[in-house]
């Protein structure tokens, strides 16, 4: 699936991740610098939601690659993708 010019292509991957617990509000900032990444919920024992939405599917592969070699990241599960074209509206495509 690639994007023309009146579509974009949308990644968004769902991500099981583990982090050490003691170093939770450290961990969450790091994982914020991944472009695209938001955490959805976290628990005490380490465990977070993150989704990753990305433009084409290299992207979501790196920030993925990111994520899974992050030092303090214990594991990194891909749960869900989902990949589409939408199409730009002429509002949006305008600067």
């Amino acid at each position: 699936m690639t994007a023309t010019p009146n579509t974009v292509l949308a990644n968004i991957c769902g991500v099981l991740v583990h982090i050490r617990p003691e170093q939770r509000a450290t961990m969450e900032q790091q994982l914020l610098t991944i472009p695209g990444l938001e955490i959805h919920a976290a628990n005490e024992v380490g465990k977070l939601i993150v989704t990753v939405e990305a433009d084409d599917y290299q992207q979501a592969a790196d920030s993925l690659s990111q994520l899974q070699t992050m030092k303090g990241v214990l594991s990194a599960s891909l749960i869900y993708h989902h990949a589409e074209e939408l199409e730009v509206t002429q509002s949006e495509s305008q600067p």
